[in-house]
């Protein structure tokens, strides 16, 4: 029996994980500043009413 090693099959996962958690991290953050922005919003209109 024979064991075939690819030396550049855990690299490249490693390199994909941390891309898609790049990519996580990104979308979380444009999803927070959507929110954040509609938040302040609101709160500004709540204010001009009040």
């Amino acid at each position: 029996m024979a064991i075939i090693v690819e030396p550049g099959l855990g690299r490249h996962r490693a390199k994909r994980a941390t891309g898609s958690i790049m990519s996580q991290f990104r979308h979380a953050a444009g999803v927070c500043t959507i929110t954040g922005s509609f938040i302040f919003l609101f709160a500004v209109v709540i204010g001009l009413i009040r």
